[in-house]
């Protein structure tokens, strides 16, 4: 028992997460701003991510559903990186990483953190009560951005 204890402590401060749940892809890229992206995009259709600063507006959690009975965390990513100079950056995150066909998504809570307050959350593609979804988190005017994105679904 006591290796069986000791085991899973080594496992768990490896990283490795006991769970079934995928890597969602994600990539930060400086950008100008969404405008540069609708622009490039005329068809796509952006519904924003509800979103509540915490911890004095350097916090942003962006959300989109809500938890269901017998849900459960389908997809996560997390990651961060610093700049020398203020960027304007956008975050791309899709669920399920193959671009296939995974779970029906229920709820999605991504928090950020950045060195300003200035950013939007929006659903590219797919969404609550379908199986995959494209999200873009757009951050403005900021040294630091990290982010820990979490994905449920039936």
């Amino acid at each position: 028992m006591n290796c069986l204890v000791f085991l899973l402590v080594v496992v768990c401060a490896a990283g490795f997460v006991l769970s079934d749940a995928e890597d969602v892809s994600a990539k930060i890229r400086i950008v100008d701003s969404i405008s540069d992206f609708k622009l490039a995009n005329p068809d796509v259709q952006l519904m924003k991510l509800d979103s509540q600063s915490v911890r004095a507006g350097k916090t942003i959690h962006y959300s989109l559903g809500g938890r269901v009975a017998g849900d459960r965390l389908v997809g996560t990513s997390r990651g961060s990186h610093s700049w020398a100079f203020p960027q304007n950056i956008q975050l791309s995150l899709n669920y399920p990483t193959n671009g296939g066909s995974g779970a029906v998504v229920t709820y999605v809570s991504i928090h950020v953190n950045q060195t300003s307050n200035q950013g939007r959350g929006y659903v590219l593609n797919g969404g609550i009560g379908q199986r995959f979804i494209s999200i873009i988190i757009e951050a403005n005017n900021t040294l630091n951005f990290s982010y820990n994105a979490e994905i449920y679904g039936v």
